[in-house]
Parts: structure tokens; sequence; C-alpha cells
């Protein structure tokens, strides 16, 4: 399936969910529903607004950073769509940096659209989309693309969201981890 922005893609909302309208460059039609409640979004696009330029650029970069650990198109698709709801429609989330901890001899610098890898200090590790590599508040973006993270007691994340971290906290994917048995939306 091959989609072009222009071709009538359009934001909207389909039981109490962001959702896109997408055509497919052979005409066909689906409706696309992101994970994000409305009351969850902190910019709510109005109805039919275009998935624009920018939307498409994000969605590109998603895409060539998950296509490298997702082989299957149809799920990379569902975490790119929800990695751009997420970096352009969800309020940001505190810095919780303090939550993680640097991996040895860390010197990657994380890029727009990898697929990389926290490590809790709970020794727990999630892997996560970077939507920004380094924001206005100098901190990382990163979209969860585990089912859940738990990093304590009374913590958690859920597959989809936010999470913002001192960029030194993010390491390349799997590099900590021996294992390399994992799985995405």
């Amino acid at each position: 399936m091959v989609i072009t922005p222009e071709l009538g893609c359009t934001w909207t909302y389909k039981d109490g969910k962001l959702s896109i309208n997408l055509t497919s460059d052979e005409g066909k039609s689906y409706l696309f529903k992101t994970h994000y409640n409305v009351d969850q979004l902190y910019v709510r696009p109005e109805i039919n607004a275009p998935f624009c330029v920018e939307d498409a650029n994000l969605l590109g970069d998603y895409l060539r950073g998950l296509g490298e650990v997702v082989k299957d198109e149809g799920s990379a698709l569902d975490l790119g769509l929800n990695g751009v709801a997420c970096q352009r429609f969800t309020k940001p989330t505190f810095d919780t940096s303090k939550y993680f901890m640097a991996y040895a001899n860390n010197d990657y610098v994380p890029q727009l659209g990898d697929v990389v890898t926290l490590y809790a200090v709970s020794n727990e590790a999630g892997d996560c989309l970077v939507l920004d590599p380094c924001d206005k508040d100098g901190l990382a973006r990163l979209m969860l693309l585990n089912q859940d993270f738990v990093i304590d007691k009374n913590r958690g994340y859920l597959l989809g969201m936010m999470i913002r971290v001192k960029p030194e906290l993010v390491c390349m994917f799997r590099s900590g981890i021996q294992r390399n048995r994992y799985s995405y939306a």
C-alpha cells in the first residue's frame, strides 16, 4: 500500500480517539485510530485538518528508524502514525531522567526517528522511538514502543506514552541487553 499525503489524508476523531483518514494511491480509503483519546490531547487538530508536510516528514523519519527493527510494514506504519500524533498533539511530559541510568561508555547521540533503549534504575529496559532528539528544554522526547515499561512500584508507562529524559540517558537499541526478545504493537 502506497499513501501520498496530498491524496486526502486528514486528521479526524472516531470513538473518542484521534484518528487519521488515509487514502491509498489506488483510491482505497482507510481509517486509522491512534492510541490517544481526545482528552489526552494538548493540541486538538480540527476535523479534516490535512495531514501536512510536517506530518509526512515526521512519518518518513519515524518509518526509517522503525524499519530497522520492525519487519512488519503494518506494525511499523501503526507505530509511525502514533509517533506523529504523539509528537504533534500530546502534552509534553515532565523530565523523568532520575528514573533512568546511563549505560557504561554510552557515547550514542540520538537522532530523529531512531529506535532506542532506556534503562531504568529498577533494571528494566524499554524501547522507544525518538520523536525529538533535543527539545527546547534540552530533553529527548521519546515514545514507548513496548506494551508497558514499569520503572518502579508506583510509576510506569504504556505503549505510545511520551517519555522525556536527558539525551545522555538514551542508548543505542538494545546495547545493554544480551537477549534480543522484544515485541511491539
